[in-house]
């Protein structure tokens, strides 16, 4: 076995008091193109590390003065807690493997040497800790650029402020007219922005890395799993892709039809993709909802009945939306398996939008639901200027 190019320019601390054993690893990992230092103490290795930090530790456990079990300890609890330290040792018992595991190594080799477990066990390491560097690389990067898009958006925001009071100034008319198109613009943009990257956006990238990690970890052992990682994370580049797409998206087209024909669509496509019947009942007097009203209620639907999609085990869905004179009242029960209201995570975006959709309006919202049981949603929004 040999290491793959791009890993033969890594450097890696052999700590070991025998002379002889230093020797033979020496031997092993020189010709793989590795460099190589050595220590023959707890206290050697310590100072080594700390003048100049290698790549990997092969750390044997029983060494004079302090030994494996304290220098790995020490190793995790100051700045280089990030180097991988595989153990080399020739105890077998449980207990001495564990302890070293709770002292911070990822991994063992077992002496006497064998040339193919620790090129096998190096590799691994050291490929899994480039990951992670890189990994660590592209967070920080990705929060420069975060703060570099949130110093724009205040600016932004700054200008459109002191734009909106010029404009202000000069009619009431006009002032009005331009707060409510920002202020309906920049809503329905955040609620967008907040479900796409709270939910589905992280999920999404956090699958992709793992899929890349279960590929290193997995992918020479396992056939077949490389192919079947790579088309997943062309999966889920695509995925990515649509949520891109919905996330430029500020108003549901559908809705240009009116809610009765919005609702109706949406319970269409909710029948098709689910296999689930869902009902649908309209009595909208006078025009039904106001614009605001229409895409608040789409959303409260559309949102619900994603959930139940996924989550209710459903065989039957009801949707009503009526409209009177004095205010609008949806309704979405399910006769799925239930959840204790409890019990749902204080950040969980379903509930959360809805509750903040509903009161952006001066409505009320009433979730009712219990394990095993059936799920209704009730809203009531105050009519307003159509």
């Amino acid at each position: 076995m040999s290491l793959p190019p791009d890993l033969r320019d890594r450097t890696i601390l052999i700590v070991d008091d025998t002379p002889a054993n230093l020797t033979l690893a020496v031997a092993m990992l020189e010709q793989q193109g590795l460099r190589l230092t050595v220590a023959q103490s707890g206290d050697e290795a310590l100072r080594r590390v700390a003048f100049a930090p290698p790549d990997l530790i092969l750390l044997d456990v029983m060494l004079p003065g302090i030994d494996g079990f304290e220098v790995c300890r020490r190793l995790k609890a100051g700045p280089h807690a990030a180097i991988p330290v595989i153990f080399m040792t020739a105890l077998r018992d449980t207990a001495d493997k564990l302890a070293g595991f709770a002292a911070g190594a990822v991994d063992y080799v077992t002496k006497p040497l064998q040339s193919e477990e620790v090129l096998a066990r190096v590799s691994t390491h050291l490929r899994l800790a480039a990951m992670q560097a890189q990994l660590i690389a592209q967070n920080a990067l990705l929060a420069r650029e975060n703060q570099e898009r949130r110093v724009a958006e205040r600016v932004l925001q700054q200008y459109r402020d002191s734009l909106e009071l010029q404009v202000a100034a000069r009619t009431a008319e006009v002032r009005e007219l331009a707060a409510h198109r920002e202020s309906a613009r920049e809503d329905e943009r955040k609620h967008i922005a907040r479900e796409l990257h709270d939910e589905l956006g992280q999920s999404l990238t956090a699958l992709r890395m793992r899929a890349a990690l279960l590929r290193v970890r997995f992918g020479a052992s396992v056939p077949g799993l490389n192919e079947q990682v790579r088309e997943m994370t062309e999966l889920v580049d695509r995925s990515i892709g649509v949520v891109r797409n919905v996330a430029t998206t500020l108003r549901p087209t559908v809705l240009d039809l009116g809610i009765g024909s919005a609702l109706e669509w949406l319970v269409d496509e909710f029948r098709q993709h689910s296999g689930l019947n869902c009902s649908l009942t309209l009595a909208l007097e006078q025009g039904g909802p106001s614009e605001a009203q229409a895409i608040v209620v789409f959303r409260i639907v559309q949102e619900s009945l994603t959930n139940i999609a996924r989550h209710a085990e459903a065989s039957e869905t009801n949707v009503v939306l009526r409209c009177g004179a004095d205010c609008c009242e949806l309704r979405i029960d399910d006769d799925g398996c239930g959840f204790d209201p409890a019990q749902v995570r204080p950040h969980s975006f379903g509930l959360r939008g809805i509750r903040e959709r509903v009161l952006s309006l001066d409505g009320e919202v009433t979730i009712s639901s219990r394990p095993g049981g059936t799920t209704s949603i009730a809203v009531v929004l105050p009519r307003g200027p159509a």
